[in-house]
């Protein structure tokens, strides 16, 4: 396989078009089965993240979700719960298209976080050619330096109260900035409340600066009309829910329907 069909048909190299063209839609994966990715692919998701933050993901069980999805050409993105540069390795070796690190609020953090995800001379990520990413030694090194390091979305979560200044010196060299609402809704002491005005004026200083930075925005959405409402905002990387949210609102809505249905009711088949 040449370097040029890899890089024309990676997940990975799809979602940062997409992201340049228009908002690319996506979910969170909480369940650590390859059936959840291939099931939400068809769906006809843009991408999706693997939790490994507040859900009971095993690393092994999200490298067989990251393949899943390079199967059905959907990009998994990883969202780690903490920054670790030996473990961010590991799964874009396994050919996650991305990772997302939360809580970050100072430059010197997101610049350890951007350097981790890409190899020299654009970071200090160690290299090796005998793993999945780089095809076992398929793809010659400098071609794989390459596209490894254009193709990884490096997406920072932007989620707390106190954030260094000025934010756009914090968010330059990320893919994204993701706002994670519901942390920052809470660190600002009105849990759950977004339309507050101090964080819409939050949220406002974060959309200019990233601007001014040139990245793209991200958010986490509860329900499509959220989804809707930031893409017309101007966000690309919307994530929409849980895999979670969207198996216990179907089986509601089946228990619903059938508390609905009159007693005696005979069903012909």
């Amino acid at each position: 396989m040449s370097s040029l069909f890899t890089e024309m048909n990676s997940p990975a190299a799809q979602l940062q078009q997409k992201l340049t063209h228009g908002p690319a839609f996506g979910t969170f994966a909480k369940l650590g089965r390859r059936e959840v990715i291939e099931i939400l692919a068809r769906a006809g998701l843009d991408f999706m993240i693997c939790d490994l933050e507040h859900s009971q993901i095993s690393e092994s069980e999200a490298a067989i979700m990251v393949l899943a999805g390079l199967n059905c050409d959907l990009p998994v993105v990883v969202r780690v719960p903490s920054f670790d540069p030996g473990f961010i390795n590991r799964l874009l070796e396994a050919g996650a298209a991305g990772i997302q690190l939360p809580q970050i609020q100072t430059q010197a953090q997101s610049l350890a976080f951007q350097q981790a995800c890409k190899y020299p001379p654009q970071g200090s990520r160690s290299i090796s050619l005998a793993q999945s990413a780089a095809g076992f030694g398929a793809e010659p090194l400098l071609d794989y330096i390459r596209r490894a390091n254009e193709e990884v979305l490096v997406v920072g979560q932007l989620e707390s109260k106190e954030l260094e200044q000025p934010i756009e010196a914090l968010v330059r060299g990320l893919s994204v900035a993701f706002i994670g609402t519901l942390d920052l809704t809470v660190d600002m002491g009105v849990p759950g409340k977004l339309d507050e005005p101090a964080v819409q004026e939050r949220l406002r200083a974060i959309e200019h600066a990233a601007k001014t930075a040139g990245v793209h925005l991200g958010i986490y959405a509860d329900s499509p009309a959220r989804a809707a409402q930031a893409a017309a905002a101007g966000y690309r990387f919307i994530a929409v829910s849980s895999d979670v949210a969207a198996l216990s609102a179907g089986a509601k809505n089946w228990i619903k329907q059938m508390q609905e249905i009159p007693a005696g009711t005979s069903c012909k088949t």
